[in-house]
């Protein structure tokens, strides 16, 4: 019984030998505070990391200058975008329209006899132009708010999805985000945290992009002057009781 015993311990102690040794994981890396010179550089680095391609801009010309390229690169002859003063940046949508790119307006619950029509339209879209109303720096993801004038489509009908994003509304992790703007979150029918391209996989675990959304996300991080919290103060204004125009009605789900 004592010979087999030591046999069995010396094969165990044999094949350990030359075993690699456990490697502990690296500590995860503190999320910059918000007033922290790092904290874009960690939403870049965050979100090129779930495959999203981001962009800095410091001038509002270089902004339209990198979103046109964007579009054109892509080949992109028609475009959903949110109206003109729920984007960050002026000027976009006439940008486009100037350099040959047709606008595909969203459908109104007003135009309900050309409601069909209109769908189809929107679905030939090759991109879709948004603002965001936050960034979440520990995963790179994007916040969304649809409502009058921001149709959800915009963001996950089109194969491709062009964001603007102040550098002033990115926050360090989604708690810091909802305690400064829970208010915003809680008087909208619909908020999405949008983190890269979208992406499934099957039982094999094949991986696969653009199935329940776009397959290529372009976030424009702009560092200029911009209107990034029209929307929170807007928010901020209205009632509980029912002026807010984001409440879930028939206009809500259509956009």
């Amino acid at each position: 019984m004592n010979e087999s015993r030591g046999a069995i311990l010396e094969r165990v102690r044999s094949g350990r030998v030359g075993a690699p040794v456990e490697s502990r994981p690296a500590p995860p890396t503190p999320i910059p505070t918000k007033d922290s010179s790092s904290l874009l550089d960690r939403f870049v680095q965050e979100a090129e990391a779930v495959g999203a391609i981001v962009h800095r801009s410091d001038r509002r010309e270089l902004t339209v200058e990198i979103v046109l390229r964007i579009l054109r690169d892509a080949g992109v002859n028609r475009l959903i975008s949110w109206a003109p003063n729920d984007l960050p940046i002026s000027g976009l949508m006439e940008a486009a329209v100037d350099n040959g790119i047709q606008l595909v307006g969203p459908p109104t619950p007003a135009k309900a006899e050309t409601l069909g029509r209109d769908w189809a339209a929107m679905a030939t879209a090759d991109a879709g132009l948004t603002g965001a109303v936050g960034g979440l720096a520990d995963t790179g993801t994007i916040v969304l708010r649809s409502g009058p004038g921001r149709p959800r489509l915009t963001w996950l009908l089109p194969p491709l999805h062009v964001a603007v994003l102040p550098s002033s509304l990115v926050h360090p992790t989604l708690s810091a985000f909802m305690g400064e703007c829970g208010e915003l979150v809680g008087c909208s029918s619909h908020v999405a945290f949008v983190t890269g391209p979208s992406r499934t996989a099957d039982i094999e675990q094949t991986l696969t992009t653009g199935v329940h959304g776009p397959k290529e996300v372009h976030i424009l991080l702009v560092d200029h002057d911009c209107n990034p919290i029209k929307e929170f103060e807007a928010a901020q204004a209205t009632t509980v009781s029912g002026e807010t125009g984001d409440r879930m009605s028939k206009n809500d789900l259509v956009q």
